[in-house]
């Protein structure tokens, strides 16, 4: 028995991951917080980061950037994936989970290239691939001119610095973990409320692996509970209103010094002319119901599903 966790301990793990900079950056931390539990990375291509030129609406959706990783979960070519859970669907690939969710880090947007959205001027020219940030943008600032901007982080970075756009908006999780050099404000949450899941990363494993136990003792130790019962929350109300890169959706939960789970949810029409919020709080053991509870809330207030595919 101790020969097998020995043989266990010296086993060589791969993690599949996306090859973008971020990407490699953000599985790099999953592989050092396993220690002594030997890894290795290996960064691939997916359809979401070849084509930069359409909206993910357009190719598949924000799915498209999981599902070659979840291939190489399947075929055995990899022992786990890391994501931002953000980029993940509600539904996921069969026979596989989520080992762990890490703690959060900032869920917040940030603003480049001005302090503030206050200090934009009439008619700047934004840059964003997210139909979130477009609305929301819009319904605070009607007279920008908010164009799509996909890509990396460096790639988003260096079309600013290009004077391609006036500003660009960007998670700032993504940039703290790139510990970029480059100026950036923080976008208040009551502004600017963040998408589901914004700032977490999830470790996505096999259950039909043959070392299946061992990988999951060795990842689910990573696991932050409060925020995987935050997240839960969220993606329970993406679920329930059906949401999509299509649809411009925002869910943010914490969980506050009494212990108690709030969660606020907010939909908007693509141009930010309308817009429906719901709040509510609860135990963390009833995230779930609690996220059901808010899109119920919101399709109530919007009028049915109808809203969300106008």
């Amino acid at each position: 028995m101790q020969d097998k966790k020995n043989s266990e301990k010296s086993r060589l793990l791969t993690i599949a991951t996306r090859k973008s900079n971020l990407a490699m950056a953000q599985a790099q931390l999953v592989c050092d917080l396993i220690a002594p539990v030997q890894a290795r990375l290996v960064g691939m291509s997916t359809p979401g980061d070849e084509n930069l030129v359409k909206p993910l609406v357009e190719i598949g959706g924000k799915g498209v950037f999981i599902k070659t990783l979840e291939q190489a979960l399947l075929s055995g070519s990899a022992d786990c994936a890391v994501h931002s859970l953000k980029d993940m669907e509600t539904q996921f690939a069969p026979d596989t989970q989520i080992a762990s969710i890490l703690p959060r880090e900032d869920p917040r947007d940030a603003i480049l290239g001005a302090a503030s959205l206050d200090e934009l001027a009439i008619n700047a020219k934004v840059g964003t691939a997210s139909v979130r940030r477009k609305a929301q943008l819009l319904k605070y600032r009607p007279d920008l001119d908010v164009q799509l901007l996909r890509g990396n982080i460096n790639r988003r970075i260096a079309c600013l610095e290009n004077n391609e756009y006036d500003a660009i908006i960007l998670a700032v999780a993504g940039l703290k973990r790139l510990n970029l050099n480059s100026a950036y404000s923080p976008i208040d949450i009551d502004k600017m409320p963040p998408a589901a899941s914004q700032g977490t990363l999830a470790v996505q494993i096999y259950e039909r692996h043959p070392d299946y136990e061992f990988i999951k003792q060795t990842f689910s130790r990573l696991n932050c509970n409060n925020t995987r019962s935050c997240v839960t929350a969220e993606r329970a109300t993406l679920a329930d209103l059906d949401g999509s890169c299509r649809t411009p959706i925002s869910a943010y939960a914490y969980i506050s010094s009494s212990g108690r789970l709030h969660l606020q949810a907010h939909i908007y029409s693509p141009d930010g002319a309308e817009s429906y919020s719901a709040s509510s709080s609860s135990k963390p053991e009833n995230a779930l119901e609690l996220g059901q509870k808010i899109a119920q809330d919101l399709l109530e207030k919007c009028g049915g599903k109808s809203f969300l595919s106008s």
